[in-house]
């Protein structure tokens, strides 16, 4: 099932299957800025949780798992509350299914708000029971014609680049660089960490910039270097699983624990047009 928030600015339609963006309209101009599906990528966004990425099997306490790609919530249905006009939350919680792939107990939602024409997207993640290992973020794909877009940094960084298979490699400067087909036919997905938590803006051929704010620990790029009108700029609190890493879940890089107070996570997204 859809359901719609809006305000002055943006419409935001999220789907209960999965707890996604559906659809996010700039309203001054009545435009879709979120990617619809397609051959190049079916997918519009994802909630992710508890593993980012295709992730090998894993281990906790010696016995072995395997999840699908990006984990769990993305192929739930979660209960849907609206908060208002211009609010909604989501959420699951586990169930004895959802142990025999991921074996801990959790209550898990994900809360859209909308700020004039800034979207606020907040993860709470809560144990029921014991030190919970798990990584979260978001998937959001952009409308970008060509799928191509201009990454600007607010900061000059200095980050860590996390290719998808082993190593990790120090980049002195980076303000910007051009996020294109050839670019992610040649880097796949761009991981960087070691980010300032400045503002990170995503310009479009169309003059549309999108503005990125999150404290999150790894920020990815992607696009489907066949194909599609978008460009992926992904707040993680985790990283891409790599066949170098342990296999014990708790000794993943960039690991988050929840003992059962909750936590929250969350990042911004702004949309304006030149």
């Amino acid at each position: 099932m859809l359901h719609s928030i809006e305000n002055e600015f943006l419409k935001l339609t999220v789907n209960d299957e999965g707890g996604a963006m559906h659809s996010l309209v700039y309203k001054p101009t009545g435009e879709e800025r979120l990617w619809q599906g397609g051959p190049a990528w079916s997918s519009r966004d994802i909630v992710i949780f508890p593993v980012i990425g295709h992730a090998g099997p894993f281990e906790v306490c010696g016995k072995s798992y395997q999840l699908k790609s990006h984990g769990l919530a993305r192929y739930t249905r979660l209960a849907a509350e609206r908060r208002g006009q211009d609010e909604i939350a989501l959420s699951f919680s586990s169930t004895e299914q959802t142990k025999q792939l991921y074996p801990f107990g959790f209550d898990f939602s994900i809360t859209y708000k909308l700020e004039n024409n800034t979207l606020k997207v907040s993860y709470s993640v809560r144990s029921k029971g014991g030190v919970m290992p798990f990584y979260v973020g978001g998937h959001p794909g952009m409308s970008a014609p060509g799928g191509s877009a201009v990454i600007e940094f607010e900061n000059e960084e200095h980050p860590v680049i996390y290719p998808l298979e082993g190593g990790a490699a120090a980049l002195p400067h980076l303000k910007r660089f051009v996020a294109d087909k050839a670019f992610f036919a040649e880097c796949k997905t761009f991981q960087l960490g070691g980010l300032s938590g400045g503002a990170i803006y995503a310009r479009t051929q169309d003059g549309y910039t999108y503005e990125y704010r999150a404290d999150c620990p790894v920020v990815a790029f992607w696009s489907n270097p066949e194909g599609g009108d978008y460009v992926c700029v992904e707040p993680w609190w985790g990283i891409n699983d790599d066949p170098s890493f342990p296999r014990e879940l708790s000794l993943k890089p960039f690991m988050n624990f929840e003992k059962g107070r909750g936590s929250t996570f969350g990042y911004s997204l702004t949309i304006s047009r030149d």
